[in-house]
């Protein structure tokens, strides 16, 4: 029944292809977010998903591009750009790596393998699913993925499910990139702002209620991960949020919530806090938290190799190498993982990415609250869910995390609709004015006394 089912909505997906393509990104989408294949793996064990879902995508790109060619003017934004100077550089900094043959925790290849499929899927996702419709979908499926992981991980609590959990930590599905219940943790928090800011587009009193009830709901399932990370990134855009409603009530009400839930829930972060500055006690020798002697290690590689970094996943060769004893681990931040492994300048270019999504929602707030535009509802949520996930890639290694991808996707697809709504009410208010202007100089030609010859 089930591989039926599956088989039936691809097809589905195919027959989109002349009426509405966006259809088949938005499948790559879901298919990328969910990563159903390491859930339900009797359906899909033997159906390559993703290089279908991939290929249905692409040649939906072919079949839009048909209908309006002018989809391809997105291209021409600065964040392109950066996304793919990135990339490039990524690739020439492992062409001139210094260590190409001391081994990696994760292979250098696979990384760069995976950085290429994310970066072409951006780029053919982005004109895409450029339209409203998709856009509006595109959301909804980023809350999907995350109301789905807050249910799955309530579920394995609250069915005894112990066998998901090590060292009282859930953990993700197995074999999974989401694997690490820290990086599933990251999903939730960067799902958060879509599902949250839901509450003001929805209009019956039981779909208001549902959100009401999955916001603490994933709150707890990141307590169930023992993800420290990601509740400063739920605090993190919590605050956003805040800044956004404008509501004193509302914002009271989350906060207390909050507070509550986590002075209630949160036993066992403050376990692993404790076990943590109790082991440092015992070997005062190490550090209470590995990470901070990550972090130091990879600020102090950076100016050694300031250009093209030691080379992709050769953080753990080069502290090796400088640093001996120092550190095993790797670098344990998204921006030092960068800055470090592949130069300065994708580092910077990382952050510019976080900045300029930061910037557009700073810009959007002087307009004033309007929940019922949807690349308004879109704009906010992806910039608040972007903030989420960089806190978060303070505490993780997070350079191919493909939802920060979509993120960025939605992001800029929103602010490019609204500028040019901006640009077409400017010009029906021209309009209107030159119309008026008509009518008043009409009336005025008319009402003029007319000399008798």
């Amino acid at each position: 029944m089930g591989r039926a089912l599956l088989f039936l909505l691809l097809f589905l997906a195919a027959c989109s292809l002349v009426s509405a393509p966006w259809v088949t990104g938005l499948s790559y989408v879901l298919n990328s977010l969910l990563q159903p294949q390491y859930i339900w793996s009797w359906i899909f064990y033997d159906i390559p998903i993703f290089p279908i879902t991939a290929g249905l995508a692409i040649i939906g790109l072919f079949f839009s591009a048909i209908q309006d060619p002018s989809i391809f003017q997105i291209y021409r934004n600065k964040q392109n750009f950066m996304v793919v100077v990135i990339w490039v550089w990524m690739h020439i900094s492992h062409w001139q790596t210094s260590y190409p043959d001391l081994p990696a925790s994760v292979s250098p290849e696979i990384v760069l393998g995976t950085l290429n499929s994310i970066v072409i899927m951006y780029f053919v996702l982005l004109p895409l699913c450029h339209s409203e419709k998709a856009l509006k979908y595109l959301c909804y499926t980023f809350a999907l993925a995350g109301i789905f992981y807050t249910y799955w991980a309530n579920s394995a609590y609250f069915n005894q499910e112990w066998f998901r959990f090590q060292n009282n930590r859930l953990v993700g599905p197995d074999r999974s990139p989401y694997n690490d219940g820290n990086v599933l943790a990251t999903l939730i928090v960067m799902s958060l702002p879509f599902i949250f800011f839901l509450f003001f587009r929805l209009q019956k009193p039981v779909q208001k209620a549902a959100i009401i009830l999955i916001v603490p709901l994933a709150w707890h399932a990141l307590i169930l991960f023992g993800s420290r990370a990601s509740l400063l990134g739920t605090v993190a855009t919590l605050l956003t949020i805040a800044l956004i409603v404008r509501s004193k009530k509302i914002n009271l009400a989350i906060a207390v919530a909050f507070i509550l839930f986590t002075g209630y829930q949160g036993a066992l972060l403050l376990e692993r806090t404790t076990e943590t500055i109790d082991k440092a006690k015992e070997q005062q020798e190490k550090p209470v938290n590995p990470r901070l002697i990550s972090w130091e290690v990879g600020l102090k590689l950076i100016p050694k190799y300031p250009l093209f970094g030691a080379g992709v996943q050769k953080f753990e060769a080069a502290s090796q190498t400088h640093f001996p004893g120092m550190t095993a681990h790797v670098a344990h931040n998204t921006f030092i993982n960068f800055s470090a492994n592949t130069g300065v300048l994708t580092g910077i270019l990382f952050l510019g990415l976080i900045y300029l999504s930061w910037k557009r929602l700073w810009r959007l707030r002087k307009f004033g609250v309007r929940f019922s535009n949807v690349s308004y509802y879109a704009l906010v949520s992806s910039s608040t869910s972007l903030l989420g996930y960089f806190i978060c890639s303070m505490f993780l290694d997070l350079i191919i995390y493909e939802p920060f991808y979509i993120a960025l996707i939605i992001n800029l697809v929103a602010q490019t609709n609204l500028e040019r709504d901006k640009f077409q009410e400017l010009g029906e208010i021209k309009n209107a004015d030159v119309s008026n202007h008509l009518r008043k100089t009409k009336y005025y030609t008319a009402s003029m006394p007319t000399k008798n010859h």
